[in-house]
């Protein structure tokens, strides 16, 4: 599910490589792990799927509300909302990245 990318730079003796480190980065900052990239288009588009990430993560803490009232279940079910809208904000985050670095020229060298 969190795949790491190794790409290279055709002309320099250049190797970026998005771990598992990027996909944190990418959950907690999102547009901002863009912007720091040099990725000034994909950022705005990152900003709008954060969006979309957050009203979705917002139903789903509303319905876990109502379902489950102030129980331990409902607690729990709360978390996992969290931690999943996270998840994918990182997924899209370095999905994001990796398609701007082969726009940009970069290789991928090997998925793993």
């Amino acid at each position: 599910m969190l795949n790491i990318y190794r790409l290279d730079h055709p002309e320099r003796d250049e190797t970026l490589v998005l771990d598992r480190t990027s996909y944190i980065w990418g959950a907690l900052g999102g547009p901002l792990y863009l912007l720091t990239k040099g990725l000034y288009t994909l950022a705005l588009v990152m900003l709008l799927a954060m969006l979309a990430i957050a009203g979705g993560a917002i139903v789903g803490l509303t319905v876990s509300v109502h379902l489950f009232d102030s129980s331990a279940t409902g607690l729990i079910v709360m978390l996992v909302v969290l931690i999943a809208a996270l998840l994918v904000n990182g997924i899209v985050a370095v999905r994001l990245a990796r398609y701007g670095y082969r726009r940009r020229g970069w290789r991928e060298q090997q998925s793993y």
